[in-house]
């Protein structure tokens, strides 16, 4: 089952070259508060640093032009309105038209303005994304055939090239069974999306794997059997001599696949493509034995040996995928558990509930000169509370990092910090008095470097060693007192602390999740009503 938002936006980021992580691409854009419309879109990209504009043009030819090669457009359709990915045709006045419910539609310009509603959203590719290449998959596929290609040279001179053929077309039986299992639990994979998209009145993946008939017997649906036998299959075709069982099993397999298309095409009255492979596979197994013998005798009369590997090889693949289905199950489900959980925890209303609840402290210190990071001016005011050598301040000033690179004129965020400045030669004392005077005298991108460091893993030698100690301690240790008074006044004797206009972030989230709700504090502090979803 495909996620409608995320196909369209992969499209589009594909379309730009623009790299992303398929599997946290899908997850950001569900687990959105506004999913499943078009703040969701354009939210994520923001999420991802994504340059991306959303907007409402007029719908004619003149506009249409100026727009980019590639971009999401809201179209009127026979049930409402629907979001696809838009694709200009080269040298032609023709668009390319994919939305989530079919391949891509080839339209003039007079019938793509007759559908547009005006609204778009268009990216572009900048140094700046964060979304990331799913390099694990890439690895995946490199391991995957690495594995087939030892599997057929270990073993083609001990079974010859057409039982390597039968081995390797289990192999790819195996791979469209778990596709078929993803698509019962409403996971989306590449090869269920490429078999199953376009779903119409003769073709629907679900509608087949999910009618009466896709439960072969009690608790054992097609996708199970389908795994049981090809595993099966394969585990008999590497541990027997002769290959004679695994074609007879082949032969005894066509009726099922005569009972699946009847079923198909004369009860459910609509195709199962992925399903329809599998029935492919197996009728190319059975092809093989006509190829390798045709003395039926011979696949009959079987060692008492071969029998037994044979059957402990489907026992044994049966027993550990009653085992195995459950764990993959729960794992399915908590995912989706977490992608609920998510949205849940990115609602602003809850979040600013909590916030609201917390009494408001005074945040200013008159001539601090203290830490001062982003837009000076902006309604949105962070202080974070903190220790050059406190552990749990990492993730914090990774986050404060994140924040500015991100929202720079959008937040103002203070860094104050809580040391012992009873013991100026503590170590804490040394490089925040330094890192003071960096904001002071070099400005803040110096400042933020050196802070990143001693945030990061740099040693505390190698730190004082770039940076060196204040030329003018006694002036910023001044402000350090300042500071430190600030954290006894209010009763802040712990780090890292976040206050949000002076207000403790809630205890209920982690500080993390604060990168969630910039956008939406801005509007909130801003006065400006929270726009309305397109």
């Amino acid at each position: 089952m495909k996620n409608p938002l995320f196909m369209i936006v992969q499209r589009l980021l594909s379309k730009n070259k623009i790299a992303h992580d398929k599997k946290e691409l899908a997850f950001q854009i569900k687990s959105h508060p506004s999913y499943p419309s078009l703040h969701a879109i354009t939210g994520v990209l923001d999420h991802f640093n994504i340059e991306n504009v959303a907007a409402e043009v007029p719908t004619d030819i003149q506009t249409l032009h100026q727009l980019p090669e590639s971009f999401i457009a809201q179209v009127n359709t026979d049930e409402g309105t629907d979001l696809v990915t838009v694709i200009k045709v080269k040298n032609k006045p023709q668009y390319s038209i994919y939305s989530n419910s079919s391949k891509d539609t080839i339209v003039t310009e007079s019938e793509f303005i007759q559908k547009f509603t005006g609204i778009i959203v268009a990216v572009e590719k900048t140094e700046n994304e964060t979304a990331g290449k799913e390099a694990n998959s890439v690895v995946d596929y490199i391991l995957l055939f690495a594995l087939l290609g030892i599997t057929g040279f270990l073993t083609f001179d001990k079974i010859g090239a057409l039982n390597l053929a039968h081995l390797l077309l289990s192999v790819f039986g195996i791979i469209a069974s778990y596709s078929i299992l993803n698509q019962e639990l409403g996971e989306s994979t590449v090869i269920g999306d490429a078999f199953c998209s376009g779903n119409s009145e003769k073709k629907d993946c679900d509608a087949v794997l999910n009618s009466k008939g896709a439960e072969i017997f009690k608790g054992h649906k097609l996708s199970d059997l389908s795994i049981i036998y090809f595993i099966g299959l394969t585990v008999a075709s590497l541990s027997l001599s002769n290959f004679y069982p695994v074609y007879l099993i082949s032969l005894a397999a066509l009726p099922i696949t005569l009972y699946s298309i009847y079923y198909q095409y004369q009860v459910v009255k609509s195709w199962c493509t992925l399903c329809l492979s599998i029935v492919g596979i197996l009728w190319l197994q059975a092809s093989l034995v006509f190829f390798e013998t045709t003395e039926i005798n011979s696949l009959i009369n079987l060692a008492t040996k071969d029998i037994v590997i044979t059957a402990l090889s489907f026992i044994g693949t049966y027993t550990s995928w009653r085992y195995l289905k459950p764990l993959i199950r729960n794992v399915i489900d908590l995912r989706k558990e977490k992608i609920e959980a998510v949205k849940f925890k990115r609602n602003f209303n809850l979040f600013n509930t909590l916030l609201q609840k917390s009494p408001k402290l005074n945040t200013t210190i008159e001539k601090s000169g203290e830490i001062v990071l982003g837009n000076k001016k902006s309604p949105v005011e962070i202080t974070v509370i903190t220790n050059p050598f406190c552990g749990h301040c990492k993730p914090v000033h990774k986050l404060v990092d994140q924040i500015i690179e991100r929202y720079h004129d959008n937040v103002k965020v203070i860094v104050r910090f809580n040391v012992p400045v009873d013991h100026p030669d503590s170590d804490g004392v040394i490089v925040a008095n330094r890192l003071i005077e960096l904001y002071n005298e070099q400005g803040e991108k110096v400042c933020m470097e050196a802070m990143s460091e001693i945030y990061g893993s740099i040693e505390y030698n190698d730190w004082l060693s770039k940076w060196k100690k204040s030329n003018d301690f006694s002036k910023y240790l001044e402000v350090l007192q300042n500071e430190k008074s600030w954290c006894n006044e209010n009763g802040i004797n712990f780090t890292p602390e976040i206050l949000i206009n002076g207000k403790s972030f809630p205890k209920e989230y982690s500080r993390t999740d604060l990168s969630f709700f910039i956008e939406d504090l801005e509007e909130n502090y801003s006065n400006i009503p929270q726009h309305n979803e397109l």
